[in-house]
């Protein structure tokens, strides 16, 4: 049965239900050994009082001694049963379903894969993103479309570049995060390229969040009744905001977006913005701070040449 996490809360419960089912397992399993062996559970537990004996008795060096020679009779006693009875010496062994993070979700405080694929399948729920990079995605970028009749070969040769230096960012994202900004008149292949970019990401066992701006800035309305996506952009590993600039613009908007922007930055997380406005465009809408750090620290590629949509079929496909 396939799990639908939808937030952080159910990825968190889902840990707690596979702690909770592997201890009842491990539970079941050494309380059937010992119905079967009573004297087991006997010697098992003489073996326990043995190890609190000894160190309710570290100050009593003789007591302690006594101790310990009666511990390893106890053990060798054990031994010998096991080995009689065809007994497996793993009846009372913890079990995971992970066994990297034992079932916590983090190995040294990193998170564990098993969590990353909570985590990418949470992020796909919320918005849907592999449903896109069915079609969205380098193995369905034909490079032709860049060598388009009317331009020169300059601009095929700058996106084969620019494409190249992307994907080696993508393949460094563990050590480094990456920020670009694609521009262009609509129909360029903005969202398409972004799209291409966060299907690669996926491969390298990363959360993906794409959302068009007017979207996103929806779900953290007042009085939206759904959920909001906010703690989602902080969190994820890229976050792509498509079509930035066709959002309802109001100060809300402004300060929310430049929030997002300066908190990715602030913690290291990749993040892709597409507009159909370049940096002069922006200033009038956003904040100066805000649009000064997308111009310094953003990577700008500009898209240009004849619209996608309508050349798809010979472009991409």
């Amino acid at each position: 049965m396939t799990i639908l996490y939808n937030s952080y809360e159910d990825i968190k419960n889902e840990y707690e239900k596979i702690r909770q089912r592997n201890s009842f397992i491990v539970s079941e399993r050494r309380d059937k050994v010992y119905r079967d062996y009573p004297e087991l559970r006997e010697m098992d537990h003489k073996i326990f009082s043995m190890f609190v004996n000894i160190v309710k008795s570290r100050d009593d060096s003789d007591k302690a001694e006594s101790f310990m020679q009666e511990l390893e009779r106890y053990k060798a006693l054990r031994k010998d049963f096991l080995k009689e009875h065809g007994i497996e010496d793993n009846y009372r062994e913890a079990q995971y379903t992970c066994k990297k993070c034992k079932d916590t979700g983090f190995v040294n405080g990193k998170k564990c894969s098993c969590y990353v694929e909570k985590e990418i399948e949470m992020y796909d729920n919320i918005s849907n993103f592999r449903k896109y990079i069915v079609s969205d995605n380098f193995a369905n970028l034909n490079m032709d479309y860049y060598r388009q009749e009317g331009y020169s070969d300059k601009y095929y040769d700058y996106m084969e570049r620019n494409i190249e230096e992307i994907k080696a960012d993508i393949d460094d994202i563990d050590n480094k995060p990456f920020y670009y900004r694609f521009t262009g008149p609509p129909g360029t292949g903005k969202t398409f390229l972004s799209r291409c970019i966060g299907a690669e990401v996926l491969k390298h066992n990363k959360s993906v969040l794409y959302l068009n701006v007017t979207e996103y800035m929806d779900s953290l309305k007042p009085d939206h009744e759904g959920v909001s996506f906010k703690k989602y952009a902080i969190l994820a590993d890229l976050f792509i905001l498509d079509d930035l600039g066709t959002e309802y613009s109001s100060e809300f908007s402004k300060t929310e977006i430049n929030y997002i922007i300066d908190k990715r930055l602030n913690d290291r997380k990749s993040m892709i913005i597409t507009s159909n406005l370049i940096t002069d465009e922006l200033k009038p809408r956003y904040l100066k701070s805000m649009c000064s750090r997308i111009d310094n620290l953003f990577k700008e590629y500009g898209l240009y040449g004849e619209d996608l949509r309508r050349n798809v079929n010979a472009s991409i496909k």
